[in-house]
């Protein structure tokens, strides 16, 4: 490497908004006082980003019992983080409940309980009738067989 190269570090070329400030004691201030304020602001949107991903977390548990994916609420429901907060910036409980009903009325197949079945009866529900004949799959694989075609009921 020669002396010119690594005279040139990237510590040594100024940020953006920066003026070389070699000889004003002013300029060299402000521009400390701008890296540092660039600084802050990121140091700001992390933290805000890591607060926004705990109250989503926060959410998600709570209709975790009601939404078999919780995170469907945000990405199917097309929900916003800022619409489940109340005044403070604290999740509201009611507001994420409704919220969580109402997807669940247009998409109820999101639930977390399983859907019941349809009735598989061969059209009687009664299972207190105790003259229905209880088969065994013995008896219905026999059915068709002409060695024991005088058992058929």
């Amino acid at each position: 490497m020669s002396e010119m190269e690594s005279s040139t570090t990237p510590e040594a070329t100024p940020a953006e908004g920066d003026t070389p400030s070699e000889g004003n004691p002013a300029n060299r201030e402000a521009a400390k006082y701008r890296r540092q304020l660039r600084e802050t602001e990121a140091k700001l949107s992390a933290a805000e980003e890591r607060v926004n991903r705990l109250l989503r977390k926060a959410i998600e548990d709570q209709v975790s019992s009601k939404l078999a994916v919780p995170a469907d609420l945000f990405d199917v429901g097309k929900v916003e983080l800022s619409d489940l907060l109340d005044a403070d910036g604290y999740p509201d409980s009611e507001t994420i409940d409704a919220a969580a009903d109402a997807l669940l009325k247009q998409r109820p197949h999101l639930s977390a309980r399983p859907m019941p079945w349809p009735s598989v009866h061969g059209g009687t529900e009664d299972e207190d009738d105790e003259e229905a004949p209880t088969r065994t799959w013995t008896e219905a694989l026999r059915y068709n067989d002409p060695r024991y075609s005088g058992q058929r009921r």
